[in-house]
């Protein structure tokens, strides 16, 4: 049984509210994650049924998250897709050998890049930091004393980035029936050993600085963050959700919203912390985090499309997201 058929006996597992009166398939939904959605006109009004891909998340992963998405709403932020429940009282159904989810549809656009503006930005980190306030609170074993676990994973990560691995990803790169794809590659490829040193020190530092540790969306960019006119409505995915420093989720959504914009970082900064203050080492994590994102974001898709071959249906958005990448590796560069 496929995941497109399997649907209906994963609605099925639902309370009759949840029946839907009409449906719509969204593949992907514009992502790369390998999951799949589903609009579903019912009575308790839309909803969304996600059908995680088969790596990822286990079953703990996904009851972690479903925990803290749980918790944050307890505390009083409501804006994400709270899972709804099953008959059987479980947050998730296991069907044709991947997880499904079925959570309210949320209203607004993911338009930043469509229409961005300084009000826009500061509703944004505050959305974050009232979300990060909310999480703070969720009990955890271990709540710090030693380098956030995403510092020491981009340091880790850097090992990639080796000249050998690199002459490795250049001789992979055939312009092929994608040659929009190679000159992007090459252009990168260019940029990319002088912005190695520059993120090693970032993240060296960083890594003898110890911060507070408590849940992180840790994937919270512009195409997460909803909007209705210069509100926002809603944040979305949480697939990567960690425990991790607050920081890492202000420098993966800053550099998204504010690129290399030092104003608009400002500005972020000071929407957010007037919520949820922010400590010196924090701040300069956040940066850190922004440095390591802008290296390993061009890393990843060169990765996945000549070493990995991997194949996606829309080739425009990887385009998109190449085209935003190189203009911040070759300010990095300098």
């Amino acid at each position: 049984m496929t995941a497109e058929t399997a649907y209906r006996r994963v609605i099925a597992a639902y309370p009759p509210s949840c029946a839907a009166r009409q449906v719509a398939f969204l593949a992907g939904a514009g992502g790369f994650s390998g999951a799949l959605f589903w609009r579903l006109e019912t009575e308790r009004g839309p909803l969304c049924l996600r059908c995680w891909p088969r790596e990822h998340p286990s079953r703990e992963r996904l009851e972690f998250i479903q925990a803290v998405l749980w918790h944050v709403h307890q505390e009083g932020f409501r804006r994400l897709p709270l899972p709804l429940e099953t008959r059987s009282h479980a947050g998730y159904v296991c069907e044709a050998g991947r997880l499904w989810e079925l959570a309210p549809w949320l209203p607004g656009k993911a338009d930043y890049r469509q229409a961005p503006s300084p009000s826009r930005l500061r509703a944004a980190m505050t959305t974050l930091a009232e979300f990060h306030l909310a999480a703070a609170s969720f009990p955890l074993p271990d709540r710090g004393g030693d380098a956030p676990p995403g510092i020491r994973e981009r340091l880790e990560r850097l090992r990639a980035c080796s000249p050998d691995r690199l002459g490795r990803l250049s001789e992979a790169v055939v312009p092929g029936d994608w040659p929009e794809a190679a000159l992007k590659a090459r252009q990168w490829l260019e940029l990319a050993p002088g912005a190695v040193p520059l993120v090693q020190s970032a993240l060296a530092l960083a890594a003898e600085w110890i911060a507070p540790l408590q849940p992180c969306i840790r994937d919270v960019w512009h195409d997460h963050v909803l909007f209705e006119g210069g509100q926002v409505s809603g944040l979305v995915d949480f697939g990567a959700l960690r425990t991790d420093t607050v920081a890492a989720d202000v420098g993966r959504l800053l550099g998204s919203l504010a690129g290399d914009d030092r104003q608009a970082w400002r500005d972020g900064l000071e929407a957010y912390s007037a919520v949820r203050p922010l400590s010196a080492e924090e701040i300069a994590l956040a940066t850190a985090f922004d440095r390591a994102n802008t290296l390993f974001a061009g890393l990843n898709w060169l990765e996945w499309i000549y070493l990995d071959e991997r194949h996606f249906e829309d080739r425009g958005a990887v385009l998109a997201r190449l085209d935003e990448n190189l203009p911040r590796l070759a300010s990095l560069v300098g």
